[in-house]
């Protein structure tokens, strides 16, 4: 089982103290994988992708898998202005490149922009036109390119049919547990009754009871997707869900794990997207957490 952590999680380090402390951790609890954030964001242990040099080059070499996370809270690759829809894929594009050559296994991007004067089916096809172009450019350069279940992407049927429409072995999903658990309301500005309602649920209820709106509901079950959708998962982003705020230790959410047996002959690498507050115990209780969960 290859298990690591998403760099970007160890809150309030610079980047070359998050890079000494995952080293140590590494060696504490035996993980094979990482995934470095190519966008600065907060206080982040994070970096531009034209900020990549030799150090972090050789940090990697210490990990059998290794995963660039794409910028994309910048960008707007469906933008109406061509110049930020360009400029925007650029970045993109260059992204992939770099993690290439830092022989990086795979990327990880969220389908993230808006054009309003778009339809929901015009938007897909835009996302999959440069998802397509994207995964030609990964081919290229021997580098798997992955698609999270996030942002337009957030409802797990619509993100199948663009994968296996883009038909590509270069392209797969990066399956987000924490995002699968999140159900779509509308604004809260805009809230109607019955999203009010389903808001209040996952609040006090637990969140698998009601399956209205929720990412897997076409499906009836997060394991019935994994079930169907084996074939397409090359990565897992491992968080807990309390109703109200993602990315927390497992055990601090209310996302029930039993799914994950769906997973047990799955290889991963399977990422803590977690934001960790105290770094090392954080760390440790989601590793042996995760253990005891696929044990089951």
């Amino acid at each position: 089982m290859i298990i690591g952590a998403a760099l970007g999680g160890f809150s309030e380090l610079t980047l070359e103290q998050a890079l000494e402390l995952y080293l140590q951790l590494s060696n504490t609890f035996n993980l094979k994988a990482v995934e470095i954030r190519f966008e600065r964001e907060g206080e982040r242990p994070t970096l531009w992708h034209w900020e990549a040099d030799r150090k972090l080059r050789d940090f990697l070499r210490n990990f059998e898998v290794k995963g660039a996370h794409l910028p994309f809270v910048y960008l707007n690759s469906i933008s109406r202005n061509p110049y930020i829809k360009v400029m925007s894929v650029t970045q993109l594009k260059e992204a992939i490149k770099v993690a290439s050559d830092l022989e990086m296994n795979y990327c990880v991007m969220h389908a993230r922009g808006f054009n309003y004067t778009l339809t929901q089916e015009e938007k897909f096809e835009e996302w999959k036109r440069i998802v397509k172009e994207l995964s030609e450019l990964a081919e290229k350069n021997s580098i798997l390119l992955t698609v999270e279940n996030a942002d337009f992407l957030h409802d797990l049927s619509l993100l199948e049919r663009l994968v296996r429409e883009v038909n590509s072995k270069w392209l797969k999903i990066t399956l987000d547990i924490g995002h699968a658990h999140v159900r779509k309301v509308a604004p809260l500005s805009t809230y109607p009754l019955k999203d009010l309602a389903l808001r209040i649920s996952d609040f006090f209820l637990p969140l698998s009871l009601i399956k209205k709106n929720m990412p897997y509901e076409k499906y009836g079950s997060l394991r019935n997707f994994i079930k169907l959708n084996k074939d397409l998962i090359a990565v897992v982003h491992v968080h807990d869900y309390d109703g109200r705020k993602d990315h927390l230790p497992l055990g601090e959410g209310k996302i029930d794990f039993s799914f994950l047996s769906e997973l047990r002959d799955f290889k991963g690498p399977y990422i803590f997207e977690v934001e960790f507050q105290n770094h090392y115990e954080d760390l440790r209780k989601c590793y042996y957490k995760f253990k005891e969960l696929m044990s089951r």
